[in-house]
């Protein structure tokens, strides 16, 4: 953006004094290259799915759109485990080119962030129940689709008295253990980890850099691909 408001200025200058231009022409070709330019970088292709993947909730297995963009992120954020809050991601994922605009679109809400810690398997599980369960002055999932999106685990989840209680998480297809030493993403907006955020003897680190940003800095760099969607969570 900068380059090209720069390398566009010398040219239109430089035509300027050479007297190939007036100083409204200068205006008129200095604006059109600007939108061309723009134009052009709108249009420029950053990421192509290959597959189309619905962002319908399945209660073995879990939403498939969603599970590909949090398997995704979690080799952005390079982490044992990523946790996504339900509205972390806009919907299904086409079959199809992506502009780097539309790709950042597949964010939803403008302030998500990520946080990141190393916990222990249990403070992990305890971590995955807030957001199954719901905690005061937190988020509290309201139906199946506002469950949350993991990725490195695999969840079992009760529906019990119009609420949900998590009953299992597994890794690697085994239990979790209590001692693992596992480094966790957490995607959500600063509201919804309040309740997290609040235990200072536990901090998390980030939570000041939007996923927004980082997803499209990630899909700009010439490289981003996708991964392939896993179940879950069995919701019973």
């Amino acid at each position: 953006a900068s380059n090209d408001f720069f390398a566009v200025s010398k040219d239109v200058v430089s035509k300027m004094i050479a007297g190939e231009l007036t100083a409204e022409q200068a205006y008129q070709a200095f604006n059109a290259q600007l939108l061309a330019d723009e134009e052009s970088a709108d249009n420029e292709i950053v990421l192509t799915s290959g597959k189309g993947y619905s962002n319908v909730f399945h209660a073995n297995g879990g939403n498939a759109a969603f599970s590909v963009m949090a398997n995704t992120l979690r080799g952005v954020y390079d982490s044992d485990v990523l946790i996504a809050a339900a509205n972390s991601f806009t919907g299904s994922v086409l079959a199809a080119d992506y502009t780097e605009k539309q790709a950042a679109s597949m964010i939803m809400p403008n302030g998500l962030l990520a946080y990141r810690r190393t916990m222990t398997g249990a403070e992990l599980t305890e971590t995955v129940r807030a957001f199954v369960e719901g905690s005061e002055d937190g988020f509290t999932p309201f139906n199946r689709g506002s469950l949350p999106a993991v990725s490195g685990i695999a969840i079992e989840v009760k529906e019990e008295n119009g609420g949900f209680a998590l009953t299992g998480v597994t890794r690697d297809g085994k239990p979790l253990q209590g001692d693992e030493t596992v480094t966790v993403t957490c995607l959500a907006t600063a509201k919804q980890m309040a309740p997290l955020l609040a235990d200072e003897s536990r901090p998390f680190e980030g939570g000041d850099a939007k996923v927004r940003d980082e997803w499209s800095a990630y899909a700009a760099g010439g490289s981003a691909a996708l991964a392939e969607p896993e179940h879950y969570i069995t919701l019973r």
